[in-house]
This record gives C-alpha cells, structure tokens and sequence, in this order.
C-alpha cells in the first residue's frame, strides 16, 4: 500500500475513533445535568425531572407555573436579561443560585435590593466537615423548607440587604463572613446568623435567592435535607422545569461535544446529506486512482528490477 494511502486512512480511523471515544464520555462540567461526578446535577435533574437549557431563548413564552434554576457564572447580555425579566413578571419562579458569579447583575436588572456578599461564609462550629461546610439550621417555615431540619452548604457566601420578612433560612452564630480572606474571624468582620436563602415576590413571578449554588451537586443533594429541599423545589413546580446551562462555563471536553452534536444534526439535514453522498462519489473514484497508481508503479519497479538482471556484463576481464 502506498505510504500517503495508508497515513490518510488510519488519520481518518483515528479521527473517527476520538470523535466516537469523546461522544459516548461523560461530562465532567460544574453542574451540568449530563455529569454524573460529584461535580455535577445528574441526580437533582433525574429527581424533579429537570430539562436542560442551552440559551434563555429557550424559556417558554408562557412562564406561568414554571421554575428555572439559574448559575450566573457567565455575564448576561441584555437580551439574556430582558428573557429572565419576561420570565419572572410573566408568573414564573427564577432560583437564582450564586456565590461568586454574576448573580448581582441579575438582581439590579430585576430591581430588587437584595445582593449576594461574595464574601466566603465560613462556620467553625456548626458545620459539617469543617468551617467551609456550614449547617444551616435556622429555617422560616414555607413550602420551600417543609419537612427541612438543616441543609448543609458547601463554600458559600451570604445574602446582603434582604428584608427579614423574606429570609428562609440563616446560618448559625457562629459564623461570619471571611472578608479578609484569612481564613479566620478577625475584628469587624461580619458574624451570624447570616441570610443564605430568600424568597422575593416580583410581579405575578418569585425570585427565591441561594447564597450556595453547590447544594444542587451530586456530592451534596444527600447531606442533611439537601434532597427535601430540592424535592420541595419540584413540588412547586405546576409547569416546567428547567436548568440553565448557558451561563457555566464550558470544558474542552463540552465544546468538542457540541461540534460533533452540530456536524450530527447537519447531516441529518437534506443538504448536509447530499453532501455526505457528494463526498463519498468523489472519495471513492480518488481512493481507486491512487490505487491503480499504486500498483504501477510497483509493476515498473518490477520491471526495472528484471532488465537489469538481465543486463549482461560487458566489462572486461583480467
């Protein structure tokens, strides 16, 4: 086989093989509902039924009864931000879930005072491994938090400037906020009880706030009464339910996902078909031409070789 022919078919077999290996591999993206890992909300997503959102242009025009799970950790554009306005004044129900995104932006869009800290929410005693996981106890009863004890945060922040008619549940007195970054409480930093969860009326909408994007994560949706209060989320929930994947940051692993996903469904098209075929009419004649190729240039060779076998000795001899 000629040397080009060859390299030029195993590219493609390991070009095929990559793009097949890549497609079937999990996600392994921050909160996305097709990763299984501890990292991601495969399980939240499985347990309300969530649908998966890769624009808000997806959001349906009749929000009534509807809830979206937002994780700002992208910036929005203004017509990102009319979406979820829409979204929100027309009935539906936006938890927005941040700790050091772009949740702030939304708020201001929205006109509400309320704002996440950014600031780490550290509790050294009323935690569950260590001070990084606060235990959150202190709950206002509402459908949200029925048959909630305590949940059970993972490097959270906390909520600023929330009515405390509508805070829903607070840390301990124990904690504070590490302002400085020290890892420890220092003079005039911020102590408890501190607000983590909020719930906002907004037009015919609510906009329930969660200073903890990880409680919705594979790894912490069974400490405590993670799972109640996501189930509780689903219960309130009369139409759809949706996860925002927009706005989180892609893996290398994700983009490459989407190329094949995008090459995939042009195929499928009529005129992603016809050039599949198109392809394929003019690869074929091209594979067979380098092949004929090929094989004369091994039959001159062999020809080459018998004549000069046969070439007799003229040379004189001593």
């Amino acid at each position: 086989m000629e040397l080009p022919r060859f390299t030029l078919i195993l590219t493609l077999a390991l070009i095929i093989i990559l793009a097949v290996v890549m497609w079937f591999l999990p996600s392994n993206d921050d909160f996305w509902a097709e990763n299984p890992s501890w990292n991601g909300t495969e399980d939240i997503s499985s347990i309300m039924a969530a649908s998966p959102l890769e624009s808000l242009s997806q959001l349906p025009p009749s929000p009534q009864g509807s809830t979206l799970i937002l994780v700002p950790y992208l910036s929005f554009s203004q017509a990102e931000l009319a979406a979820l306005d829409s979204f929100v004044s027309g009935g539906g129900t936006l938890i927005l879930a941040d700790d050091y995104g772009y949740g702030n932006q939304v708020l201001e869009l929205l006109g509400l005072e309320a704002r996440f800290s950014g600031h780490t929410l550290l509790d050294p005693l009323a935690s569950y491994k260590n001070q990084w996981f606060p235990r959150v106890s202190r709950l206002t009863s509402s459908p949200l938090t029925d048959g909630v004890t305590a949940l059970v945060l993972n490097h959270a922040t906390c909520l600023v400037d929330v009515a405390q008619g509508d805070v829903l549940a607070r840390s301990s007195s124990f904690s504070f906020l590490d302002e400085n970054g020290n890892q420890g409480w220092d003079e005039g930093e911020t102590t408890g009880p501190l607000p983590v969860i909020s719930r906002h009326g907004l037009a015919q909408g609510q906009v329930i706030l969660i200073a903890d994007p990880s409680l919705f994560i594979n790894s912490m949706e069974t400490l405590e009464d993670n799972s109640t209060f996501i189930q509780n989320i689903g219960a309130i929930t009369t139409a759809g339910l949706f996860i925002d994947q927009s706005h989180l940051p892609p893996s290398n692993l994700n983009r490459a996902k989407k190329l094949l996903a995008g090459g995939h469904d042009f195929i499928t098209t009529p005129a992603g078909t016809l050039g599949l075929v198109i392809a394929s009419l003019l690869l074929i004649p091209m594979l067979m031409w380098h092949q004929k190729k090929a094989a004369k240039l091994i039959q001159k060779g062999g020809d080459n070789d018998h004549r000069t076998e046969e070439t007799p000795n003229t040379g004189q001899h001593s």
